[in-house]
């Protein structure tokens, strides 16, 4: 495991910036990796896009969904019973759809900081996407020298991490995790 330090950077003139003030301070390109994280659920970590299968905001609206479901299906058969036999059929089919939909949409929510885990994120603002520089600082001597490139920069989410640093680039990087404040 390597020690890791990395920061976000909002706009690409100060990472370039930072970039450049590695290189003054000798950092070599197989120690210094560039690239982009996007905002939290959006960086495909799953087969199907996004972060997670699903999130704090929506625990609970299958069941919800079910609810809506019967409650449709039951006034659709009420509808259907007034109007005839075969109008019944459809209309009890759409009430059904029509209350999972109802349903679903009552459940969802914005999820509050306190309902967020890594495996259901709540948004943090502090969280977004940008470009981020890791600094592989095995090197004695190297930590304080890219954290002050860094932060003269305007990184922020400056942090400090072990992983998995090899050819070059930072293997194990996960975007969910936050790192270790400097």
């Amino acid at each position: 495991m390597s020690r890791i330090v990395a920061g976000r950077f909002d706009r690409s003139v100060d990472a370039d910036a930072a970039l450049d003030a590695l290189k003054r301070e000798g950092f070599t390109r197989a120690e210094v990796d560039a690239f982009y994280v996007g905002p939290p659920g959006q960086n495909a970590r799953t087969p199907i896009g996004g972060d997670v299968y699903s999130d704090a905001g929506s625990v609970g609206a299958g069941r919800y969904g079910a609810i809506g479901a019967a409650i449709g299906a039951a006034a659709g058969l009420i509808v259907g019973a007034l109007i005839g036999f075969n109008e019944a059929l459809a209309s009890c089919g759409i009430g059904a759809l029509v209350g999972a939909f109802a349903g679903i949409m009552y459940s969802l929510h914005g999820p509050s900081r306190r309902e967020g885990t890594l495996d259901h994120p709540a948004d943090r603002p502090e969280s977004r996407g940008g470009r981020m520089i890791a600094i592989c600082v095995d090197r004695t001597g190297t930590e304080l020298l890219a954290v002050n490139a860094l932060r003269m920069n305007n990184a922020r989410d400056l942090g400090r991490t072990e992983g998995d640093w090899r050819d070059g680039s930072w293997r194990d990087f996960d975007p969910r995790t936050p790192l270790a404040t400097v």
